[in-house]
């Protein structure tokens, strides 16, 4: 269930991630048609034409753009034109319905050239310059394209560094529960059977042991001097603890191993006694 939750989450990803590249990509390749300038500011484009000479239309009055041809330059096979113009009323205009041939010819092959009237000021108030010509140059460069890939290069290396060979969270270790009293008894009178027990096992035989008899003689926050002499004084763990002592500190009083076995199992808890 995991796993598959976690695979619907990374098409999810995915999938934005394509949403993302497809997005950058129309915004980086989409063109402006017309170029957005200042109303009442005058500004600059430069045409170059090889048709017939060009010169403005005859003035009218509330016309929506101001056109002046500032300059004429001679270049090979084509005319280069400083065109001014400036833009009165809000919206889209082609500086080219304002331009005319000087014999009254037709104009072919001079592209459209449009502006949009905005009439908020710009920031920066110098002359735009856009230059058109009768054959588009072809920019080798490719700029955009370089942009686009780029980014779908940056998208996919994200992408491939958060997900690609990513380590797998650990299976939590399950943790035992500790050992009951009964158990921890079962297992000492097991190593005592088997070849006895060392001086640490010894010790903590004697304590469980210990704890196992004051059960109902004295509280348990009772000093231990109190519950030795209540585990000595009672009938069912009186003997028992006598030759346990014995075992313990008098190696040569000839209590045997066997007997100390008995007596673990004849004192064990009940299987469902509560852990320590």
């Amino acid at each position: 269930m995991a796993a598959s939750k976690t695979s619907l989450r990374a098409w999810l990803l995915w999938g934005l991630a394509v949403f993302v590249v497809i997005a950058a990509a129309w915004w980086f390749l989409q063109e402006e048609d017309s170029l957005k300038v200042p109303l009442g500011v005058e500004q600059a484009a430069i045409i170059t034409y090889s048709g017939p000479g060009l010169i403005v239309k005859p003035f009218r009055y509330g016309v929506a753009v101001n056109v002046r041809i500032a300059q004429v330059t001679e270049q090979a096979g084509a005319k280069v034109y400083d065109v001014r113009y400036l833009v009165n009323r809000e919206g889209e205009h082609d500086l080219i319905a304002y331009l005319m041939s000087d014999n009254g010819a037709a104009l072919s092959g001079l592209p459209s050239f449009k502006v949009k009237g905005d009439p908020k000021l710009s920031k920066e108030l110098e002359a735009r310059v856009k230059e058109t010509e009768e054959i588009g140059i072809d920019v080798r460069g490719h700029y955009q394209a370089a942009l686009v890939a780029l980014a779908v290069f940056w998208v996919l290396w994200l992408f491939a560094l958060i997900f690609w060979r990513r380590p797998k969270k650990p299976a939590p270790v399950p943790v035992k529960p500790p050992l009951t009293l009964a158990e921890q008894l079962r297992l000492l009178l097991g190593q005592l059977e088997q070849g006895g027990l060392s001086a640490e096992q010894k010790a903590r035989l004697e304590m469980l042991l210990l704890r196992c008899w004051r059960e109902g003689l004295v509280p348990a926050d009772a000093p231990m001097a109190d519950v030795l002499a209540a585990i000595a004084r009672g009938e069912r763990t009186g003997e028992a603890l006598s030759h346990l002592q014995r075992w313990l500190h008098r190696p040569g009083s000839g209590v045997a191993d066997a007997e100390i076995a008995e007596i673990i199992r004849q004192h064990l808890p009940a299987p469902e006694a509560v852990r320590p």
